[in-house]
């Protein structure tokens, strides 16, 4: 017994000694495994350590949500790259779950998505040490050893791979022809061969296609080009539902009660978008979303194909839409045409044109508001009857959005000017007009400053400019400004396919002016000019109801490849022989689309924009072949096919200058005779050139505005000589004809009485 009992003992020892050995081993074990995951999870700190225990947690925490056990997250050893909105807040490397997950927390709409990048490649032994680059070597494009070895530029490692101290950490970012969006040092290349790119000045990330298009092709032939990046790289987040959202399914007016943010239209194709908060471009149901920088709230994005990828191939539809909320100063600031064509509702403040307010003036029984009314009256009224061929074609726009383009609010800063300007009835006797749409800080913004500066300068003629963009320049004021009208309008809406430049026609309308000059924005006018608005009055009357147009400094025929364009439709009907010269129906030579025009002309501008909006055709008139007049792409080309086909004759002389450089004629010195009369010697002296129908002597040229100011640096140094030259009387006059130069049109009159242009 006594043996028995003591074995038991013995055995009993030997079991509690076998368990306290293999929980030694065990702790012992587990030490180590926490060791190498805190150097794992931060490697890219010497001897690991830190701030280790919480990145721990979150990478099991994460490894959840990713779908994998923590076991397997442990065994997949170093950590996979993260993709992470590009709004998130990354922090300095090193990058750990931990810092994400509380940029961005879980369960919002805006949630962070983490998915895993590309597998990493085990890493190679470290490489040995190399003597320290040259100053000759330190270059961005460089051939480097294999991968995992030293370059003479730069240390390379493996994708996600340690390395010495001293090494950069490649992660692999993107194959060629793809986005890569790297927080750090990029490069760009394979195996020995590479570019390495960094972030702009003033900028913490490069955003790029990694493609030959944008970088050098650094291995020729080798499609296994590629991107990386020096740390974990940064993948779009995906689209949530509402990203994808049409407008139409959005039900703006809903969200906005109840104070939800919602796509609102922002950006035609071509043109600028700047938001508070994400831009997405595409059209119907197809969107790529932006996201502002790291650490911005305000983004501006080039909606372009240009620019952007072109995400809907030979949709002429793609803009781009702001993400907005209702309750924003952004969006009190938005263009109210834009709300309400967005479903975001229909303000009624400040507005000071509708289709009630028009109908009412045309039973006021003035001439003005007749007119009015004859041009508006299918835009604002179901009741309208179409005439014989007036019948809508298959792209004809809805009435509702029609109607919705009489609309015109002034902005509330000018609301003082407005009332000071314009009449009781809604009318001003004179002004310039222009219409744009830009972004505050863009260029077209500041062509359009510098043209209404020019303006309060060098006459004393109101200018109207009404705006079809987002928000308006707030730096505009009516102190500096006191002659600016500035006016909101909603653009035409991309679903209707036509030109943004048909708005030229709706701002000349909506203005209503009683007599008006069409400037453009890359236009500047100069002394002188408002002697255009008298001879407008005298020309453009009620047996003379149509604009009138300068004549173009080309002869644009069926052969020329101008606004027309080379076989343009519009040649068949008024040019059935397609020879130069040889145009039966053409009745006066192609005119540049900067048109003056009174009261009287808003039919005929009403006319042939009802007519493009509906679809409307030109009937076959035997030999005159009939015209689907949407096949008119542009303001330029209606306004002469409006009148070529009601018989226009009137043109006038060249009043657009075609540069601002031809005003350098007039700074010079030039001679004169012994009558006092001035000759051109030196610049540019010659007319514009003539043809072999209209203007066979060539044209005047009337140095009255300047076209193509595109460079509003450049603008700003034209006026200033104007206003120096102006004052000391050194510049010559502003008409120059057949080598002299003239005061006022009616001395060139008197000097040749068969002038065959109008000044």
């Amino acid at each position: 017994m006594a043996r028995r009992g003591g074995a038991a003992v013995g055995s009993r020892r030997s079991f509690w000694t076998l368990y306290a050995v293999l929980f030694v081993l065990l702790l012992l074990y587990s030490l180590y495994f926490l060791c190498w995951v805190d150097a794992t999870i931060t490697p890219d700190r010497p001897g690991g350590g830190g701030k280790s225990w919480k990145a721990i947690a979150s990478s099991i925490f994460a490894s959840r949500r990713l779908g994998r056990s923590p076991d397997l997250a442990r065994a997949q050893p170093p950590p996979l790259p993260l993709v992470a909105s590009k709004s998130a807040a990354l922090a300095s490397p090193p990058y750990d779950i931990a810092n994400f997950l509380e940029a961005d927390p879980v369960g919002e709409q805006e949630a962070l998505i983490l998915h895993p990048g590309p597998a990493p490649q085990p890493a190679p032994p470290p490489p040995p040490p190399r003597p320290a680059p040259s100053p000759k070597a330190q270059q961005s494009s460089f051939e480097s050893a294999p991968v995992g070895s030293a370059s003479s530029a730069a240390l390379a490692s493996p994708e996600g791979a340690g390395g010495a101290a001293g090494q950069k950490i490649w992660h692999h970012c993107t194959g060629q022809g793809d986005r890569c969006v790297c927080p750090g040092t990029m490069r760009w290349g394979t195996k020995e061969k590479w570019l390495e790119v960094t972030p702009p000045k003033g900028k913490s990330v490069v955003d790029m296609e990694c493609s030959i298009r944008n970088l050098e092709d650094i291995a020729p032939g080798d499609i296994s080009k590629h991107c990386d990046c020096s740390v974990p790289p940064i993948m779009p987040k995906l689209p949530s539902k509402e990203d994808l959202m049409p407008v139409e399914k959005q039900n703006a007016t809903q969200r906005i009660a109840e104070g939800k943010p919602f796509w609102m239209f922002c950006a035609s194709q071509w043109q600028e978008c700047t938001c508070e908060g994400k831009v997405r471009w595409g059209n119907k149901r197809t969107w790529m979303v932006i996201e502002p920088e790291l650490g911005q709230t305000q983004i501006t994005v080039k909606c372009s194909i240009k620019d952007l990828p072109d995400n809907v191939p030979g949709d002429d539809g793609k803009h781009c839409e702001c993400w907005m909320f209702p309750n924003s100063a952004f969006f009190q600031r938005s263009n109210p045409g834009i709300r309400l064509i967005s479903g975001a509702g229909d303000t009624q403040e400040n507005s000071v044109l509708s289709c009630e307010s028009l109908e009412a003036d045309a039973r006021s029984g003035t001439d003005c508001g007749a007119q009015m009314w004859s041009a508006s009256e299918a835009f604002c009224s179901e009741a309208w009857t179409p005439q014989a061929n007036a019948n809508a074609g298959a792209r004809a726009m809805t009435f509702e959005s029609m109607r919705q383009l009489m609309r015109v609010w002034v902005e509330p800063r000018f609301r003082g000017n407005y009332d000071r300007l314009y009449n009781k009835s809604g009318w001003i006797e004179r002004a310039f007009v222009n219409y744009y749409a830009g972004i505050p800080a863009g260029r077209h913004t500041r062509m359009t400053e510098e043209l209404v500066r020019s303006v309060h300068l060098f006459s004393s003629t109101p200018i109207v400019v009404v705006h079809f963009g987002f928000t308006t320049a707030e730096s505009w004021t009516p102190e500096e400004f006191p002659r600016l009208v500035l006016l909101n309008a909603a653009p035409i809406p991309v679903t209707a396919g036509r030109s943004f430049n048909f708005n030229k026609l709706r701002a000349m309308m909506l203005s209503r002016a009683v007599v008006g000059v069409q400037l453009d924005s890359d236009q500047f006018v100069a002394p002188g000019v408002d002697r255009v608005f008298q001879r407008t009055a005298e020309e453009v009357t009620k047996d003379y109801p149509m604009p009138i147009l300068p004549a173009h400094f080309l002869d644009w025929g069926p052969s020329g490849e101008g606004p027309g364009g080379v076989g343009a439709l519009l040649w068949n009907r008024y040019c059935p022989a397609m020879k130069e010269g040889k145009c039966k129906w053409q009745t006066q030579r192609w005119g540049h689309a900067h048109p003056t025009w009174t009261f009287w002309a808003t039919p005929f501008l009403g006319r042939w924009l009802r007519r493009n909006f509906r679809d409307e055709s030109l009937p076959d008139e035997g030999p005159k072949k009939g015209l689907r007049v949407i096949d008119v792409k542009e303001d330029e080309d209606l306004l002469n096919v409006g009148t070529w086909e009601e018989g226009g004759t009137k043109q006038w002389c060249k009043f657009d200058m075609t540069d601002p450089t031809e005003f350098d004629t007039l700074f010079k010195k030039q001679s004169s005779d012994n009558a006092g009369n001035k000759k051109c010697i030196a610049g540019m002296c010659g007319d514009v050139t003539g043809d072999k129908r209209y203007h066979k002597q060539g044209v005047a040229k009337v140095f009255y505005t300047a076209h193509h100011a595109v460079d509003p640096d450049q603008t700003k140094k034209y006026l200033k000589i104007l206003q120096e030259k102006g004052a000391d009387h050194s510049m010559a006059p502003p008409i120059l004809y057949h080598g002299r130069f003239y005061k006022t049109g009616e001395e060139l009159k008197k000097a040749v009485p068969d002038l065959t242009c109008l000044i």
